[in-house]
């Protein structure tokens, strides 16, 4: 019985080859397109939940409010000393993560070839506070000398062709010279969804040692490092805006008074405060500049996603209508096979004498 069903359904295929594919075509289009909204929509709104701590880590930035003929702005760039000062201060804080990403690609020297791959910066404590599994070496000691550098899989592998060259030394040049590294680690290559990313990583130390970074070590006034921090259990000091603006006031206490000064703040409160965003939402706060990969604007994904919808509805509604449309011509068939069935069993009933078969 089921093998004839589908002979007969291939049948009305092949007679009406157009308006079959016309149908079959425009939802496979419909669900294709649904899906691939719905991927990338999911993709967007995932990026840093790999962390185990994801829920009690946030970044710091600098919220600036109108003034001066400019609007609204947010800022991750920060100085220095910020991190160790929020974990003094603020019994909240359970550790921080200060990072210089990569502004550029630096020269690289290995196996007698030179690469010009980006270097980035970050406290030792980084392989604690976030989630970046190291397939190689120890992530209690991997940066704590000065000199030891972490690679990613990929650039292992593009440097040494192999996958642990733990051990190995490597030179890259910083201040006009080259300067050897140890290779102390190798990380998993970074999830395509992580708003942190990095090539090479080496301690933060590197960089205040360095003679830009001594200047900027204890300076307030230099911005432009990334500042993350880890929320003990309970904490509600991401949204305790009073505090923030005590502790800003704390290291800026003329701020205030000099922008009245120089006219450019006449407003009632702060002109400019710390706020935290947590981690999960950086992606998508387009508002806060900041971070190596470029922000979301959520609305955009929303917008695209009833596109899909629209786009999936549509081939439905299409396919019903063409449906529907085939079904009155189908209905003299349903007749002749209604009529057939119904002889059938007439039939069987006269042999049985006349009782209903079982």
């Amino acid at each position: 019985m089921l093998k004839n069903h589908l002979i007969i359904a291939l049948r009305n295929l092949f007679k009406q080859k157009g308006l079959a594919f016309i149908n079959i075509f425009g939802l496979s289009i419909g669900l294709a397109c649904f899906s691939l909204f719905l991927l990338y929509a999911v993709n967007e709104f995932s990026f840093d939940r790999f962390h185990e701590k994801n829920d009690r880590l946030y970044q710091i930035y600098r919220w600036t409010k109108a003034m001066n003929g400019n609007g609204n702005r947010g800022d991750a760039h920060l100085p220095i000393p910020l991190g160790p000062a929020l974990k003094a201060d603020f019994p909240d804080v359970e550790n921080y993560v200060r990072m210089r990403m990569a502004w550029r690609p630096n020269f690289v020297r290995a196996n007698n070839q030179v690469h010009r791959i980006g270097l980035s910066y970050a406290d030792p404590q980084i392989f604690d506070v976030f989630t970046f599994p190291l397939k190689y070496g120890d992530p209690a000691t991997a940066l704590n000398d000065i000199n030891n550098l972490v690679l990613t899989e990929q650039i292992a592998l593009q440097l040494f062709g192999e996958a642990n060259p733990i051990g190995r030394t490597l030179e890259i040049r910083l201040d006009d010279q080259f300067q050897v590294f140890t290779i102390s680690a190798v990380a998993e290559n970074l999830p395509p969804n992580s708003s942190i990313t990095f090539d090479l990583l080496t301690s933060f130390e590197k960089w205040t040692a360095s003679s830009y970074g001594q200047r900027r070590v204890d300076n307030w006034g230099h911005s432009g490092y990334l500042t993350f921090v880890e929320l003990r259990e309970g904490s509600n000091l991401a949204n305790d805006a009073d505090r923030l603006l005590q502790f800003r006031r704390k290291y800026y206490p003329d701020e205030e008074a000099d922008l009245r000064e120089r006219g450019f703040w006449k407003e009632e409160g702060a002109p400019v405060e710390y706020r935290m965003q947590a981690i999960t939402a950086i992606h998508t706060n387009p508002d806060v500049l900041g971070g190596t990969v470029d922000a979301i604007d959520p609305k955009n994904i929303w917008i695209l996603l009833a596109i899909a919808a629209g786009i999936l509805l549509i081939a439905c509604i299409n396919f019903t209508t063409l449906a529907v449309g085939r079904s009155a011509g189908r209905a003299k068939e349903i007749g002749v096979r209604t009529r057939r069935i119904a002889e059938r069993l007439r039939t069987t009933r006269e042999e049985n004498g006349g009782r209903s078969p079982s």
